[in-house]
């Protein structure tokens, strides 16, 4: 994969070091000059001096080739410029944009980033889930819905042990996706698994039934 990051700061510099090992094709576009010598020493990667918002570099920098491109500058306007300039101009296919004040969250969907990350709104969203739904944790939220994928494991306690998945009421639209046994087995269930206590389960359900599910399948 082809990905054009811009901006190289700390939060680039690791995501580089992940990256690399799986053979991806990465370029950096970022400002000051000292970050992009370490970026360049340290890892194969191309990288540009400048700003990640000016369109001639972003063309010398090979942007019309880009499968994605992640906006990581310390600024949100510079992010979003960037991201509107990848799919405007050079047709980059996803763009990922970090987003500094949660605030700009909703600006920068409505205006079609792709993928807006908060690291503000990550934190928060993970004390509120460890303090209020212990042992339960939101895996995935599905873009553009309500709906959200938790995964727990079973408690003893649970109606929905020694049931098959047809026999249970689960709560609203709620749905069990993915099953893996205490023994390490990972399957697709069916309406006729059997769940059994300390299976670890993936669940499809609507945002607002987090309470509902929490309490009748894992506290």
């Amino acid at each position: 994969m082809r990905i054009l990051i811009i901006g190289g700061g700390k939060l680039a510099y690791y995501l580089v070091k992940t990256l690399q090992p799986g053979q991806h094709d990465i370029t950096v576009v970022e400002r000051r000059m000292e970050i992009c010598e370490r970026i360049a020493t340290d890892f194969n990667a191309e990288v540009y001096n400048g700003d990640g918002t000016n369109i001639a570099l972003l063309e010398q920098a090979g942007a019309a080739e880009m499968d994605i491109l992640i906006a990581l500058t310390g600024k949100d306007e510079s992010n979003l410029i960037a991201s509107e300039i990848a799919k405007k101009k050079f047709g980059i296919r996803t763009t990922v944009a970090k987003v500094n004040n949660p605030k700009n969250i909703e600006m920068f969907e409505r205006l079609g980033v792709d993928r807006s990350v908060s690291s503000t709104q990550i934190v928060a969203d993970l004390i509120e889930q460890e303090v209020e739904y212990h042992g339960m944790r939101v895996a995935m939220t599905v873009k553009g819905t309500t709906k959200v994928i938790v995964e727990f494991a079973l408690s003893p306690r649970s109606s929905a042990v020694g049931k098959r998945i047809r026999d249970n009421d689960f709560a609203g639209q709620s749905k069990i996706v993915l099953r893996t046994t205490p023994g390490g087995a990972v399957e697709i269930p069916t309406g006729d698994t059997m769940l059994a206590e300390g299976d670890t389960l993936m669940m499809v359900c609507d945002r607002g039934q987090l309470d509902a599910v929490w309490k009748a399948m894992v506290r």
